[in-house]
């Protein structure tokens, strides 16, 4: 049977931080799932409906799209 550790309550971010790195890589996931439920949705509804709109044009003319190196090299000259 593992030891209890001490831990005070309420407990520094910091603390539970450090703890939370020590679990092992499934307790790990776990603990990421667990808080993704929580989290509500933050993209507002508009901006999905953008992307949806910009994916259909993309689908039905293709040949707009950039490929990532001619995207980078104009990124880079903004």
């Amino acid at each position: 049977m593992p030891a209890a550790s001490s831990i005070s309550l309420p407990l520094p971010f910091n603390q539970l931080v450090e703890l939370v790195k020590k679990l092992p890589e499934k307790q790990k996931q776990k603990l990421m799932h667990v808080l993704e439920e929580d989290m509500p949705d933050t993209v507002p509804e508009w901006q999905k409906q953008e992307v949806r709109k910009r994916i259909n044009k993309y689908k039905k003319h293709p040949g707009l799209l950039v490929d990532e190196k001619t995207a980078l090299k104009q990124i880079k000259a903004m």
